[in-house]
Parts: C-alpha cells; sequence; structure tokens
C-alpha cells in the first residue's frame, strides 16, 4: 500500500530532475574564440613605399610578419551555466612548410563558477620557442601555419582556428 502512494510522487520526482538536467544541458555553453595578430615596425615603414611599386594583397586569411615581427594569438571564453566545466587547454602553434614546429604556447582555462566565466589571454608565439626556457630567435623567411586547437580534460584537441603566415623582408 505505502509502495503505491509512494510511486507517483518518485516518478514525478525522476521526471522533474531529468526535465531540469535537460533544460541545463540546452542553455549550457562554452564558447572559446581566437584572433591572430602579427605587428611589425618594418613592415608598416615599408607599406608607403610599396604602394607605389605594386598593389598589396588584401588576402586577411595570411599574416605578414618580418623577421624581427611579432605574432600573437589572443584566446577569449564564455563559459555560461554548469554545473561543472572541465579543465579546458588551448595550444598555439607554428609549423614551417616541412612540419616542424618552430614556436609554441599553451594555457589553461578553469572555470570553478558553476554559473559562468569568461575572459581572455594573448598567447604570445616567438620563433625558436617551444617550452619555458628556450630563447627566441628572428622569424625566419618563409611560410608557416599558425594552428590553435583546444582540449577539454581527458578529450583529444579538436581546431578551433588557423591561419597562415608568411615571414618577408620589408
Amino acid at each position: 500500500m505505502i509502495i503505491k502512494r509512494l510511486g507517483l510522487p518518485i516518478a514525478l520526482l525522476i521526471v522533474a530532475i531529468l526535465s531540469i538536467e535537460i533544460s541545463l544541458t540546452a542553455l549550457r555553453q562554452r564558447n572559446i574564440a581566437v584572433t591572430f595578430s602579427a605587428h611589425s615596425a618594418a613592415l608598416i615603414a615599408a607599406q608607403p613605399e610599396a604602394a607605389s611599386e605594386a598593389p598589396i594583397d588584401t588576402d586577411e586569411s595570411v599574416l605578414l610578419l618580418a623577421p624581427d615581427g611579432e605574432l600573437a594569438v589572443t584566446v577569449s571564453w564564455n563559459y555560461q551555466i554548469g554545473p561543472r566545466f572541465p579543465t579546458t587547454f588551448v595550444q598555439a602553434r607554428v609549423q614551417n612548410e616541412r612540419g616542424e614546429i618552430v614556436a609554441e604556447e599553451a594555457l589553461s582555462i578553469t572555470c570553478r563558477n558553476p554559473l559562468g566565466c569568461n575572459g581572455n589571454q594573448t598567447l604570445a608565439l616567438r620563433y625558436g620557442v617551444r617550452e619555458a626556457g628556450d630563447q627566441a630567435e628572428a622569424w625566419a623567411l618563409g611560410r608557416y601555419v599558425v594552428q590553435v586547437t583546444r582540449a577539454y580534460s581527458g578529450q583529444e584537441p579538436i581546431e578551433i582556428g588557423s591561419r597562415r603566415l608568411t615571414v618577408v623582408n620589408p
């Protein structure tokens, strides 16, 4: 008799818990965006001269960099409605035409607030620096690919952005 009385409330409780979990899953967001920037004082100074000689290539998918320039990847994240977020690992790397990694930088995002967190961080990619203690060098002339991946704790990395990079003499 008592089991029959408790059956309906238990079933309703299970349906309510499942409904709440499904709603939270639909509202849960983990957005990560990346932007690429290359700064070269020598290229900025050389562009007015180059403009009079030939048209400048405006293909925004290719970054131009002088050997002494700076390459940066800005990572922005916005996590909303937990209940928990796994640690996210973001890695930016630069590969030359032979597939060798010539620069690498990483960060980890840990969101402890179940309602969400957001932020951004810039990763400076320097030629020859793959881990702490490596010395930066001037960028070698050539073509490169900048690739950014993210991986949630315990999962395989997924590419979230990439750009072509060409290092030229100004």
